[in-house]
């Protein structure tokens, strides 16, 4: 089965100039309207506003109903989503006590809030899932998707990631963001807009540490394979590696690991040797590469890394041509 994405939006935050123009990037009203959002999180927000644009749709647009809605889903990845929440809420509790807090804002406390608000907004029925793997999850969450299309779950998914980093992780160069590819089984409308992509498929795999305190070597090698395999092409192969500074030799072996593989295989692999992008979004960055990488076209392998091992895949390839089975 093809599975093909169709469309894409994100909303980033960059470097300010100053600090005081740091909080003013994002404007709510802008994407989701004057009401409706006041108690919403910051993350929660912005989810709304990507992946609503990536549907073509205003947040106060009528939800979908009927069939449509029961083979619509949401999946969702995050790292960070609710921490300020949480520490606004332990910081409260411990000076103010229970009456400090809001009723409103008590929804905001679960992890599940940004994506189940996301899947009210446009009705998806089929499911809501939340992914919280560290920088991971964004891809994870296309992962998923993917999987739930090709068993039948659902018809269309929005795969989505927004993160809000945590006020002390600033100064390290983190940002807020959301992102959110629409993904379906088939071809798609004969009469609609070109898909930017198929998903030729993804992995996740964790490579833990060898007795020389480097990844095990063994395991670095199976999944440099196996991710070189979705790529499912012989010519060349765009590889794109994100992860944490702390993720970096980590993400370069598993790189290197990958572009072998493909070598092997007999596919050239446009990737600098050494260059690791740096995951400034958090568990958002992953699928803004992947965003990039399937606007610019042809075969590609995005590969995000966290600090603790985890590692996860998506191929793209052409979405005009054989079915990718």
């Amino acid at each position: 089965m093809t599975v093909l994405i169709t469309a894409a939006a994100a909303v980033t935050e960059e470097p300010a100039p100053t600090a005081a123009d740091a909080p003013h990037w994002f404007d709510p009203a802008a994407h989701l309207g004057r009401r409706g959002w006041k108690y919403f999180s910051p993350a929660t927000r912005y989810l709304l506003a990507a992946g609503n644009q990536a549907l073509g749709r205003r947040h106060d647009d009528p939800p979908l109903d009927g069939a449509a809605a029961e083979r619509f889903g949401v999946v969702t990845g995050t790292q960070y989503a609710i921490t300020r929440v949480h520490r606004r809420m332990d910081t409260v509790l411990t000076t103010e006590g229970v009456h400090g807090i809001s009723p409103a804002e008590v929804p905001g406390f679960s992890m599940n809030t940004p994506g189940s608000q996301l899947a009210i907004s446009t009705g998806a029925r089929a499911f809501s899932v939340t992914l919280t793997n560290p920088v991971t999850a964004g891809l994870e969450a296309v992962q998923f998707a993917v999987t739930a299309l090709r068993t039948g779950r659902a018809d269309r998914v929005v795969a989505a990631a927004t993160d809000q980093a945590p006020r002390d992780h600033g100064g390290s160069g983190e940002y807020d963001a959301a992102a959110a590819v629409v993904l379906s089984a088939g071809h798609g409308a004969a009469d609609g807009p070109r898909p930017l992509a198929a998903v030729t498929g993804g992995l996740s795999r964790f490579l833990p540490p060898g007795p020389a305190g480097g990844p095990d070597p063994a395991a670095l090698t199976a999944a440099g394979t196996r991710i070189a395999a979705l790529a499912r092409a012989t010519d060349t192969v765009r590889l794109v590696i994100g992860g944490p500074a702390g993720a970096a030799p980590l993400a370069g072996a598993g790189g290197e690991a990958t572009a072998k593989a493909l070598a092997d295989a007999g596919a050239a692999v446009r990737h600098p040797a050494g260059e690791i992008r740096e995951a400034r979004h958090c568990a958002v960055s992953g699928l803004l590469e992947l965003i990039d990488a399937a606007r610019a076209g042809g075969p590609a392998l995005v590969i995000s890394v966290s600090e603790t091992g985890h590692l996860t895949a998506i191929g793209l390839g052409d979405p005009v041509g054989p079915e990718f089975i």
